[in-house]
């Protein structure tokens, strides 16, 4: 189960940095207009646009490295994740550690019980 947790926290640790390199590009200006409501709409869109690409690049990359259940992992991480970093919107710097931790934890609840599929008794 550790390798399972490190390897989901390692994912959810790069997701979150992407997060903060995304939410830094929209607020420096440099890909929207500051003026109305340019920077707002673009955070808007790219919001859940990152959920769901960060969901499928994080279950691929933890399919890639044979962690079981990948996708239970992956898919309710990255969306909580997103969520707590609206609700944490001033402090995007602790997104690698917002990510890494729920990736962990989502990791630890599902991992598959010892002994699955074997008949006791038998």
């Amino acid at each position: 189960m550790g390798r399972r947790v490190a390897l989901a926290a390692g994912v959810g640790a790069l997701l979150g940095l992407a997060w903060w390199g995304m939410f830094e590009l929209l607020a420096s200006g440099a890909v929207c207009s500051k003026d109305d409501w340019g920077c707002l709409g673009a955070f808007v869109i790219a919001t859940p646009v990152f959920a769901v690409a960060g969901a499928v690049v994080g279950g691929i990359a933890l399919r890639s490295l044979s962690v079981s259940r990948a996708w239970l992992v992956a898919v309710p991480a990255t969306l909580m994740a997103v969520v707590a970093m609206i609700l944490l919107l001033g402090t995007t710097f602790l997104a690698f550690a917002v990510f890494a931790a729920l990736y962990a934890l989502i990791a630890v609840l599902t991992n598959p019980p010892r002994g699955e599929g074997a008949v006791e008794g038998s």
